[in-house]
């Protein structure tokens, strides 16, 4: 009886070391579409038409205001906030932020969120996304 839990343990843990790599794998036409209407790392090139623009391979060279330091600097530093969400409008908003985020605005009056334009602006080293 011993035995046989023992090679019915071991048959499970074997086929639960290949079920992953079934699941992961994509079909020809997906990988297809890598580059063309994906990124190189599979995200939707396309914007929403409103607030998430198109990718169009994003920030490929170091800001203006970089030393070269190593010190991560804001590609973006003359943005101003769109507009900002604080307890006089946060209901208005309710639906895309987390239940979180409105119980902090509601409970906290000196707490807001400055909501800035969308930037799509993740790019890889050329290696990566070939």
């Amino acid at each position: 009886m011993k035995l046989n839990k023992k090679l019915l343990a071991s048959g499970v843990l074997a086929a639960s070391m290949f079920v992953g790599q079934a699941w992961g794998a994509v079909s020809a036409e997906e990988a297809a579409k890598l580059g063309n209407s994906l990124t190189p790392m599979g995200a939707e090139k396309a914007g929403n038409g409103g607030a998430i623009p198109a990718w169009t391979g994003g920030l490929t060279t170091p800001p203006a205001n970089y030393k070269g330091d190593g010190v991560y600097v804001n590609p973006y530093p003359n943005e101003k906030p769109k507009f900002t969400i604080d307890q006089s409008n946060v209901d208005q908003y309710a639906d895309n932020l987390s239940p979180g985020q409105v119980a902090m605005i509601k409970r906290y009056d000196d707490y807001f969120m400055p909501v800035y334009e969308t930037h799509r602006s993740a790019a890889y080293p050329e290696p990566v996304m070939q």
